[in-house]
């Protein structure tokens, strides 16, 4: 492969050596730390709704907004519309399932498919910049009910799920999709409470465009009861997502996403565990060391440790569990960890209702909030309630302000929410008039201070209702080098020449 500039720039170099007149500056690193570049709105943004439709006895949903702030193009008047694709694989025609036009207002679609099928969301222009998109199934199937809601999120090279399981009656689905024009590669690692896991079929997934590949864990890791998996792109960038079907003999016991979870870090806060249910961290150490792992739970009052638990050894490249439920008692919590190894976490509720059937849901671990962060589908009516958990996940007091929006955008209520320091504060969300759902706008006074989780709790005749999603902010801008006026060519001038 020819390298023009690189050469242009030895010859130049040559040059200025022969003549005496001049003097190299510098690498070009230099010139890019000079000429760092500015933040402008994003002009394109995919995400994937992963597993959508396809189950007789559910109402499945899909709502798109976008924060919007981007520029059209010279000359056009209306922005180009976000557009909802089901991805049906390379030979099929591409269609559009529905629509969203107008920056700050929810579009919502029920999809009712003959098969599951993932969807991708795509902007371009000035609806390109904070785009969120969010999926929601009411499920009462004969093999499984719930809840479950779960984002839309974009491709990347590499997503950390933790908290899966091989064991009879619980099914964790990974599905893998590719919304580009172009194949993608990928490899699946998997460990479990013994080790790494060889599971067969794992590296070198050839995933084609505009398609999914679905992995089924129990399959992977059949004797697995803790299982967590990295997902790795060598070839493009995936999208992928972790459903968690469970149930006993015939009775189901509950469905949710598993969050994708922040790579592994010395430094982990899982946000939004609620007041409620069984209540299981599990953590995962997947390096060749041993983690000492400090555990911190940041309640109403601040953070305090479990009795007995405070500190827990995670054996190398094993998850580990530990029961949090009683000692977080009736608050609702974020837990902090402080290892001296990379790790990463999540934590998994179960919600009971005697002689009724249970329903589960994960949290995971999360970064905080970068700005302002839209949840999209929160119900709020006679029998579930949506509210917000707000972590500031500093010392420092942190404050956030939450707006809920009516159905044509405008704000129907908002409030300032103050949190202090390494505490978590329970936010609810009240109903909009004349209209399906509860979407919010979180907007940390600071980026970087607050984590946030959704809850949705409640109960219907079969049993219990319960859903939890931890907010990442959707991407507003990206980082665009300066134009020099002239062409740097890495030589400056000697000084005068003398005469």
């Amino acid at each position: 492969m020819s390298r023009p500039g690189l050469t242009a720039l030895w010859v130049s170099a040559a040059v200025a050596a022969v003549l005496g007149v001049a003097a190299f500056v510098g690498p070009p690193e230099s010139v890019v730390r000079d000429r760092p570049g500015q933040e402008e709105p994003v002009i394109r943004t995919t995400l994937v709704c992963p597993f959508v439709g396809g189950e007789a006895r559910a109402s499945s949903y899909v709502g798109v907004l976008a924060l919007g702030g981007g520029t059209a193009p010279r000359g056009e008047t209306e922005p180009e519309p976000v557009v909802v694709q089901p991805l049906l694989g390379p030979e099929a025609e591409e269609t559009t399932e529905f629509s969203a036009v107008t920056a700050g207002v929810l579009a919502t679609q029920k999809l009712d498919t003959e098969d599951p099928v993932g969807y991708a969301v795509r902007a371009v222009g000035p609806l390109a910049p904070g785009l969120a998109a969010e999926q929601l199934m009411r499920a009462n199937g004969a093999d499984f009910r719930g809840l479950v809601t779960g984002p839309c999120t974009g491709s990347a090279r590499e997503q950390w799920f933790v908290g899966s399981s091989g064991e009879v009656g619980r099914r964790g689905r990974l599905v893998l999709s590719n919304p580009t024009t172009v194949p993608v590669v990928v490899d699946v690692s998997v460990w479990d409470e013994s080790g790494p896991v060889d599971a067969p079929a794992t590296q070198d997934i050839a995933i084609p465009a505009r398609s999914q590949h679905l992995l089924l864990l129990d399959a992977l890791d059949p004797s697995g009861q803790r299982i967590a998996v990295r997902v790795s792109a060598s070839q493009g960038r995936v999208a992928a997502a972790l459903e968690m079907r469970e149930s006993d003999e015939l009775d189901p016991q509950g469905v949710t996403f598993i969050p994708a979870a922040t790579p592994p870090s010395t430094e982990v806060v899982v946000p939004g565990v609620p007041a409620h249910g069984e209540r299981t961290l599990r953590i995962l150490a997947p390096g060749d060391t041993d983690a000492i792992v400090a555990v911190r739970l940041l309640g109403p009052d601040g953070p305090f440790s479990p009795v007995g638990q405070d500190v827990i050894t995670v054996a190398a490249g094993t998850v580990a569990e530990l029961p949090i439920g009683e000692a977080a008692g009736e608050a609702a919590i974020a837990v902090a960890l402080d290892s001296d190894v990379p790790v990463t976490a999540s934590v998994r509720v179960v919600d009971t209702l005697e002689d009724k059937a249970p329903d589960l849901a994960y949290t995971a671990a999360t970064a905080a909030l970068a700005g302002p962060t839209p949840a999209l589908l929160g119900v709020s009516n006679k029998s579930l309630a949506t509210s917000l958990l707000v972590t500031a996940v500093g010392e420092l007091p942190a404050r956030v302000h939450v707006r809920s929006l009516m159905t044509d955008g405008s704000v129907a209520e908002e409030q300032t929410v103050d949190v202090p320091g390494r505490s978590t504060v329970v936010v609810p969300v009240t109903a909009v008039p004349d209209s399906s759902w509860t979407t919010v706008i979180v907007d940390p006074a600071e980026p970087g201070t607050v984590a946030v989780s959704r809850e949705i709790v409640g109960s219907d005749d079969a049993g219990a209702l319960v859903d939890l999603l931890p907010l990442v902010a959707p991407v507003l801008t990206v980082r665009v080098p300066e134009v020099a006026g002239e062409l740097p060519t890495g030589l400056a001038p000697a000084g005068p020449i003398a005469r």
